[in-house]
Formats: C-alpha cells, structure tokens, sequence
C-alpha cells in the first residue's frame, strides 16, 4: 500500500463524475499539488450506479451551456482530454411532458435553439416516426434531440483519472476522509483512515455524502438523500428493439436502449424516499413496487415492451436540493470557513454537467493562476447563499430532475 502524501496544494473529496473532472481540471491547469481522495475505488460510490443518459434540454439558460459546453468535451474527447474514451453513444433522445407543461417545452426549447442546440418541439406523429414503440395517443407533445443518448461512466471516471494522473495529481482511492480539519476560521487539510493531510484548500465533491463532512463545520446545505430505483431489462429474442433516450412525464417512465437487447428504465414513485446511507439496496417490497410502477408506465407508453424482464436491480440515492439544481461556490458565503469549495447538491444533473463543472470549479479555485485556459462559465446563478436569499433557480416541470 502507498504513502499517502503529508501535504498538497488542493484536496478534492470524490472521485466520482465531478471529483475527477475537478481533479484532472486543477492538474491541467495550474502546477498545485492535487490530491484526489476518496473512500471507495473509482466509480464504487453513486457515480457507478448512474442512469448513464445525457442530454441538453434545461429550463435556465446557465445549465444549457453548462450541457452544451459537457457535450462539446464529450464529442470531442481526443482533443479535450486526449486520455481514454467516455464511450458516448448517440440515439437521440426525447421528453415527453403533460398537457400543462407544452408551453413550458416550448420555451425551453426555444432557448436551446437559441443557444446552440439542435432540438425541436415534436407533436404525437413525429414522436412515432422517431420512436416507432411509443404510444403516443392523447400526448400533448415533447422534446427531441438528435445528439441525446449514453455515455459510459466507468470509461469516462477511469479516463479522467488517468488522465489526472499524466498532469501530475495523486488519486487516492480507497481513502477514508473522516473529516475536514479547520484551524482558526480556515481549512487546513483533511483526516483520513490513514493519517492527515494538510491543504489550504479542500473541494467537497462528495454527493450523496456532502452532509456528512459539512455539518460538523457548521456548513449547513440544504440537501436531502434520496432513494431512486433502477431497473435493467431485457427484450425476447426477435422482439422490436428500443432505439431512442425517452422521459415521459405522463407515466413517470425514464428508459434508454443499453447493450444487446437490454434496456435501462426507471419509474419514478409519486416522491423519493428518504434514505441515510446512499448505497444500502431497497427494501424487497420495494423493489416489487417499481417492477409494479415500471409494468404500468410500459403497458401506456411502450406497450411492445411489456414482454420484456428485469434481469437486475439496483438503488442509489440523489443529493437534492430545494431548487434541484447544484451547488458550486465557496463556504465561507454560508459559513465561517475559508479555503472550502461546495461542489455538491447535484440533484442528478452531475454526469451531465461534469465536464463543465470540473472548469468552473479548477476555474474559481485557481483564479488568475491557470495556465492556458479561458475562464469557464459564470456560474454565480448556483451559488451556496441562493437559498436563503430567495433565489432559487426556475423549474419549468416542477420539482424534479428534469428540471
């Protein structure tokens, strides 16, 4: 087993989607130390347990280009990254929404349009000339974007990682933070399972777990642990395959082609369960309510799956917040603690969104000394202090991920 360095210039917590952009932005950009911790191996938290699916739809302008900018990495990862593969793979992907949401589409989709997105409103005889399994009778409309599909977030953890590693950052997994040292109103490293190591600058990049190591700091976030169920199903041999990314908003159903002839597909419950420790598998009863929910969301929206079986289940949790959307900016905003970076809250926007988050954060934490890089996005609009000033970001579809 290695040593673990006494010190570094920055300590990023997570090694996950966020973490490892973070870390290999920092690295790229600046000559600091950076260290990359986590108490798990690569992809062993939440970030393993994604969806997997990307896309650009977003009802505030920020987070388009936050999408638009990820997507642009994404496509171009040789150039951008020039280590591994995210293994992007391009089925187009659509949202379908209620009767009382089309006018709220429009406009998002106006705004994608206007910023760069290749997007269109589809009405019910589209959506089936796209989709040929959708039922689309009695839908209002929805969405489509030709670029949506799936990355492989193992590929793409793993290539940021290493390529962390070129740039000269230490990743650290499995290492246990216990918490984040503070001496006289300033962060000076952190504790591990294995000793400390001092830094004047820690990003949490924690997920699920942020609360943990920010409450005892008196960093008070607003963000809940909530429990989601994921399902993989596979289709009878011979059986018309899925082709395309589909959230429907009428049935709750979210599902994607994955390899073969399997599928990946939740139906989210009327709210998420609380949960404290984000990895623990649902209850059994549990899980037979989503196998309940997902038959009836498939039996309306793609009744030509219903043949198809659940071969595996799996729980994670998201790391919520009031407005769902991230977290990113300095604690001392919030609390009595400088040198501390908040890259949390993700409320499931963080696959999406990472390639852009690891620029704005390597951006704020290094201010003027990045070496080669333009400043990244403007991402004032997420910052900590937003709830209790009252400003919280627009939700056109109400409190959810689709956001």
């Amino acid at each position: 087993m290695r040593d673990i360095p006494a010190e570094a210039d920055v300590i990023v917590i997570g090694a996950g989607v966020s973490g490892a952009s973070i870390g290999y932005q920092l690295a790229r950009r600046s000559n600091r130390r950076v260290a990359v911790v986590d108490a798990r191996p690569p992809v062993g938290g939440i970030s393993g347990r994604t969806f997997g699916q990307i896309r650009q739809h977003y009802s505030n302008e920020l987070m388009v280009r936050m999408a638009l900018r990820g997507f642009h990495c994404i496509r171009n990862w040789a150039s951008e990254v020039g280590y591994g593969d995210p293994g992007y793979v391009r089925l187009g992907y659509m949202l379908i929404v209620t009767e009382e949401q089309i006018e709220g589409l429009r406009r998002n989709v106006e705004l994608g349009r206007r910023l760069g997105v290749d997007t269109r409103f589809v009405g019910p005889d589209e959506i089936e000339a796209i989709e040929p399994l959708v039922n689309a009778e009695n839908l209002a409309g929805g969405a489509y974007e030709p670029d949506g599909g799936y990355i492989d977030v193992t590929k793409m953890v793993l290539s940021w990682l290493g390529a962390a590693t070129e740039c000269g950052a230490d990743v650290l997994t499995p290492l246990a933070v216990q918490e984040i040292l503070v001496a006289d109103g300033a962060v000076s490293g952190v504790a591990t399972d294995r000793g400390e190591i001092r830094a004047p600058v820690v990003v949490a990049a924690t997920g699920a777990w942020a609360p943990d190591l920010l409450e005892p700091l008196g960093v008070h976030v607003p963000i809940e642990r909530r429990r989601l169920d994921m399902a993989t199903l596979e289709q009878e041999p011979g059986a018309r395959a899925l082709q395309s990314c589909i959230t429907d908003g009428n049935s709750n159903l979210v599902i994607r082609p994955d390899m073969g002839r399997r599928m990946v597909a939740v139906a989210y419950p009327p709210e998420m369960p609380p949960v404290d420790d984000p990895l623990a598998d649902a209850p059994l009863a549990a899980h037979h309510d989503h196998a309940a929910r997902l038959e009836r969301a498939l039996a309306e929206r793609l009744p030509a799956l219903t043949m198809a079986g659940i071969v595996a289940s799996i729980s994670g949790a998201y790391d919520i917040t009031p407005d769902y959307h991230p977290v990113l900016g300095w604690a001392h905003e919030i609390a009595d603690v400088d040198g501390l970076y908040l890259a949390v809250g993700l409320s499931g926007h963080g696959l999406k969104l990472s390639p852009c988050i690891g620029e704005i954060v390597a951006s704020q934490v290094l201010g003027a000394e990045q070496v080669g890089s333009a400043p990244a996005l403007d991402a004032g609009a997420l910052r900590p202090s937003r709830f209790a000033e009252g400003d919280l970001m627009h939700l056109t579809y109400g409190p959810s991920a689709r956001a």
